[in-house]
Protein backbone atom coordinates (compact mmCIF):
# COMPACT_ATOMS: atom_id res chain seq x y z
CA UNK A 1 0.00 0.00 0.00
CA UNK A 2 1.07 3.56 -0.70
CA UNK A 3 0.27 5.75 2.30
CA UNK A 4 0.72 9.50 2.76
CA UNK A 5 1.33 10.73 6.32
CA UNK A 6 0.81 14.45 6.88
CA UNK A 7 1.73 15.99 10.24
CA UNK A 8 3.69 19.10 11.18
CA UNK A 9 5.44 17.23 14.02
CA UNK A 10 8.34 15.25 12.54
CA UNK A 11 8.59 12.92 15.53
CA UNK A 12 4.92 12.01 15.28
CA UNK A 13 4.82 11.35 11.53
CA UNK A 14 7.94 9.16 11.89
CA UNK A 15 6.30 7.26 14.74
CA UNK A 16 3.22 6.54 12.61
CA UNK A 17 5.40 5.40 9.70
CA UNK A 18 7.53 3.18 11.97
CA UNK A 19 4.39 1.59 13.42
CA UNK A 20 3.10 0.84 9.92
CA UNK A 21 6.47 -0.65 8.89
CA UNK A 22 6.62 -2.79 12.04
CA UNK A 23 3.18 -4.20 11.20
CA UNK A 24 3.57 -4.63 7.43
CA UNK A 25 7.26 -4.52 6.62
CA UNK A 26 8.77 -2.07 4.16
CA UNK A 27 8.19 -4.46 1.26
CA UNK A 28 4.41 -4.30 1.74
CA UNK A 29 3.92 -0.62 2.59
CA UNK A 30 5.38 2.66 1.31
CA UNK A 31 5.01 5.77 3.46
CA UNK A 32 5.35 9.27 2.01
CA UNK A 33 5.86 11.90 4.72
CA UNK A 34 4.72 15.53 4.55
CA UNK A 35 5.10 18.28 7.13
CA UNK A 36 2.09 20.29 5.96
CA UNK A 37 -1.07 19.97 3.90
CA UNK A 38 0.27 22.34 1.27
CA UNK A 39 3.16 19.93 0.57
CA UNK A 40 0.71 17.11 -0.08
CA UNK A 41 -1.41 19.33 -2.33
CA UNK A 42 1.68 20.18 -4.42
CA UNK A 43 2.37 16.46 -4.78
CA UNK A 44 -1.17 15.88 -6.02
CA UNK A 45 -0.69 18.71 -8.52
CA UNK A 46 2.40 16.86 -9.79
CA UNK A 47 0.48 13.62 -10.26
CA UNK A 48 1.15 11.91 -6.92
CA UNK A 49 -0.98 8.79 -6.31
CA UNK A 50 -1.70 7.28 -2.92
CA UNK A 51 -4.00 4.59 -1.53
CA UNK A 52 -4.84 6.54 1.62
CA UNK A 53 -3.92 9.67 3.57
CA UNK A 54 -3.20 9.91 7.31
CA UNK A 55 -3.91 13.56 8.00
CA UNK A 56 -3.28 15.64 11.11
CA UNK A 57 -6.14 18.08 11.69
CA UNK A 58 -4.15 20.84 13.41
CA UNK A 59 -1.36 22.23 11.22
CA UNK A 60 0.00 25.76 10.99
CA UNK A 61 -0.17 26.51 7.25
CA UNK A 62 -2.88 24.41 5.62
CA UNK A 63 -4.85 22.55 8.29
CA UNK A 64 -6.21 19.03 7.93
CA UNK A 65 -9.82 19.90 7.14
CA UNK A 66 -8.81 22.39 4.46
CA UNK A 67 -6.36 19.87 3.01
CA UNK A 68 -9.06 17.20 2.96
CA UNK A 69 -11.36 19.49 0.96
CA UNK A 70 -8.62 20.00 -1.63
CA UNK A 71 -7.98 16.24 -1.75
CA UNK A 72 -11.65 15.71 -2.52
CA UNK A 73 -11.23 17.92 -5.60
CA UNK A 74 -8.75 15.34 -6.88
CA UNK A 75 -10.54 12.23 -5.70
CA UNK A 76 -13.84 11.44 -4.02
CA UNK A 77 -12.61 7.98 -3.07
CA UNK A 78 -9.19 8.26 -1.40
CA UNK A 79 -9.65 7.16 2.25
CA UNK A 80 -8.72 9.95 4.66
CA UNK A 81 -7.75 8.94 8.19
CA UNK A 82 -7.64 11.94 10.50
CA UNK A 83 -5.12 12.12 13.31
CA UNK A 84 -6.34 14.31 16.13
CA UNK A 85 -6.37 14.87 19.86
CA UNK A 86 -9.75 16.63 19.53
CA UNK A 87 -12.49 14.05 19.01
CA UNK A 88 -15.09 16.83 18.82
CA UNK A 89 -13.79 17.49 15.29
CA UNK A 90 -15.30 14.19 14.13
CA UNK A 91 -18.59 15.71 12.97
CA UNK A 92 -16.80 18.17 10.71
CA UNK A 93 -14.85 15.28 9.22
CA UNK A 94 -17.99 13.74 7.81
CA UNK A 95 -18.27 16.71 5.47
CA UNK A 96 -15.19 15.41 3.64
CA UNK A 97 -16.20 11.74 3.99
CA UNK A 98 -13.50 10.82 6.51
CA UNK A 99 -12.70 7.11 6.61
CA UNK A 100 -11.50 6.97 10.23
CA UNK A 101 -10.40 9.11 13.18
CA UNK A 102 -7.39 8.04 15.22
CA UNK A 103 -6.74 9.75 18.54
CA UNK A 104 -3.24 11.08 19.17
CA UNK A 105 -1.02 9.52 20.34
CA UNK A 106 -2.02 6.67 18.05
CA UNK A 107 -2.67 3.34 19.73
CA UNK A 108 -1.01 0.52 17.77
CA UNK A 109 -4.02 -1.80 18.09
CA UNK A 110 -6.32 0.95 16.78
CA UNK A 111 -3.89 1.59 13.92
CA UNK A 112 -3.88 -2.11 13.04
CA UNK A 113 -7.69 -2.14 13.10
CA UNK A 114 -7.82 0.88 10.79
CA UNK A 115 -5.31 -0.70 8.39
CA UNK A 116 -7.26 -3.97 8.24
CA UNK A 117 -10.44 -2.04 7.45
CA UNK A 118 -8.51 -0.07 4.85
CA UNK A 119 -7.37 -3.31 3.21
CA UNK A 120 -10.97 -4.47 2.94
CA UNK A 121 -12.01 -1.18 1.37
CA UNK A 122 -9.13 -1.28 -1.11
CA UNK A 123 -9.56 -5.01 -1.66
CA UNK A 124 -5.85 -5.50 -1.04
CA UNK A 125 -4.54 -9.08 -0.92
CA UNK A 126 -5.53 -10.75 2.34
CA UNK A 127 -2.95 -10.73 5.10
CA UNK A 128 -2.32 -13.21 7.88
CA UNK A 129 -1.57 -11.72 11.29
CA UNK A 130 0.82 -13.69 13.51
CA UNK A 131 1.79 -12.64 17.01
CA UNK A 132 5.46 -13.16 17.87
CA UNK A 133 7.22 -11.86 20.98
CA UNK A 134 4.26 -9.59 21.73
CA UNK A 135 4.37 -7.97 18.28
CA UNK A 136 2.06 -8.53 15.31
CA UNK A 137 3.73 -9.79 12.14
CA UNK A 138 1.59 -9.18 9.04
CA UNK A 139 2.29 -11.14 5.86
CA UNK A 140 0.36 -11.62 2.61
CA UNK A 141 -1.35 -15.02 2.83
CA UNK A 142 -0.56 -15.58 -0.86
CA UNK A 143 3.14 -15.76 0.14
CA UNK A 144 2.48 -18.50 2.71
CA UNK A 145 3.64 -21.76 1.10
CA UNK A 146 2.77 -24.19 3.89
CA UNK A 147 2.32 -24.63 7.62
CA UNK A 148 4.24 -27.34 9.45
CA UNK A 149 3.73 -28.82 12.91
CA UNK A 150 7.12 -29.05 14.65
CA UNK A 151 7.02 -30.59 18.15
CA UNK A 152 5.26 -27.99 20.32
CA UNK A 153 5.65 -25.26 17.69
CA UNK A 154 4.30 -24.41 14.25
CA UNK A 155 6.38 -23.17 11.33
CA UNK A 156 4.79 -20.78 8.85
CA UNK A 157 6.92 -21.03 5.71
CA UNK A 158 6.68 -17.97 3.44
CA UNK A 159 8.43 -17.17 0.17
CA UNK A 160 11.18 -15.14 1.85
CA UNK A 161 10.89 -15.96 5.52
CA UNK A 162 9.84 -18.53 8.11
CA UNK A 163 8.00 -17.65 11.29
CA UNK A 164 8.00 -20.21 14.10
CA UNK A 165 5.50 -19.87 16.91
CA UNK A 166 4.53 -21.90 19.96
CA UNK A 167 0.94 -22.82 19.23
CA UNK A 168 -1.26 -25.80 18.39
CA UNK A 169 -1.39 -26.99 14.79
CA UNK A 170 -5.21 -26.85 14.86
CA UNK A 171 -5.00 -23.21 15.99
CA UNK A 172 -2.66 -22.45 13.09
CA UNK A 173 -5.11 -24.02 10.64
CA UNK A 174 -7.95 -21.88 12.00
CA UNK A 175 -5.78 -18.76 11.64
CA UNK A 176 -5.12 -19.57 7.98
CA UNK A 177 -8.72 -20.57 7.27
CA UNK A 178 -9.83 -17.19 8.53
CA UNK A 179 -8.26 -15.49 5.51
CA UNK A 180 -8.02 -18.16 2.79
CA UNK A 181 -9.78 -21.27 1.55
CA UNK A 182 -6.85 -22.40 -0.62
CA UNK A 183 -5.11 -24.62 1.96
CA UNK A 184 -5.40 -28.37 2.42
CA UNK A 185 -4.14 -30.79 5.07
CA UNK A 186 -2.17 -33.36 3.07
CA UNK A 187 -0.57 -34.88 6.17
CA UNK A 188 -1.10 -34.70 9.91
CA UNK A 189 1.81 -32.26 10.13
CA UNK A 190 1.40 -30.23 6.93
CA UNK A 191 -1.17 -27.69 5.72
CA UNK A 192 -0.26 -26.68 2.18
CA UNK A 193 -1.20 -23.71 0.03
CA UNK A 194 -2.58 -25.30 -3.14
CA UNK A 195 -1.45 -22.25 -5.10
CA UNK A 196 2.17 -23.24 -4.40
CA UNK A 197 1.95 -26.96 -5.24
CA UNK A 198 4.25 -27.58 -8.20
CA UNK A 199 4.06 -31.36 -8.45
CA UNK A 200 1.81 -33.86 -6.68
CA UNK A 201 2.65 -37.54 -6.31
CA UNK A 202 0.97 -40.37 -4.44
CA UNK A 203 3.25 -40.05 -1.39
CA UNK A 204 4.63 -36.51 -1.57
CA UNK A 205 4.21 -33.10 -3.15
CA UNK A 206 6.78 -30.58 -4.31
CA UNK A 207 6.16 -26.96 -3.48
CA UNK A 208 7.32 -24.14 -5.74
CA UNK A 209 10.10 -23.22 -3.30
CA UNK A 210 11.62 -26.68 -3.84
CA UNK A 211 10.50 -28.24 -0.54
CA UNK A 212 9.16 -31.79 -0.85
CA UNK A 213 6.45 -32.58 1.71
CA UNK A 214 4.89 -35.92 2.62
CA UNK A 215 1.34 -36.78 1.62
CA UNK A 216 -0.42 -39.25 3.90
CA UNK A 217 -1.69 -42.37 2.15
CA UNK A 218 -5.14 -41.78 3.62
CA UNK A 219 -5.18 -38.18 2.32
CA UNK A 220 -3.74 -38.79 -1.18
CA UNK A 221 -7.04 -38.92 -3.09
CA UNK A 222 -8.58 -35.99 -1.23
CA UNK A 223 -5.42 -33.93 -1.77
CA UNK A 224 -5.54 -34.66 -5.50
CA UNK A 225 -9.22 -33.69 -5.68
CA UNK A 226 -8.61 -30.48 -3.69
CA UNK A 227 -5.78 -29.50 -6.05
CA UNK A 228 -7.87 -30.17 -9.18
CA UNK A 229 -10.78 -28.22 -7.71
CA UNK A 230 -8.42 -25.32 -7.01
CA UNK A 231 -7.01 -25.40 -10.55
CA UNK A 232 -10.50 -25.41 -12.09
CA UNK A 233 -11.59 -22.57 -9.80
CA UNK A 234 -8.55 -20.38 -10.43
CA UNK A 235 -7.89 -21.39 -14.03
CA UNK A 236 -4.28 -22.10 -13.20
Amino acid sequence: MRLAIVDDEEVFRLQVADSIFSLYGRENASCFLYSDGSELVKSFENGFKTDAVFLDIEMKELDGMSTAKVIRNYSKDIPIIFLTSHTEMAMEGYEVDAFRFLAKPVNKDKLLEALRDLEKKLKVDEKIVLKKDGEEVICPVKDLIYVEAANNSVRFVFRKDTVELRMKFTEAQKTVDGVSSDFFKCHRSYYVNLAHVKKLGSTDCMMDNGDVLPVARSAAQDTKKALFDYIRREGR
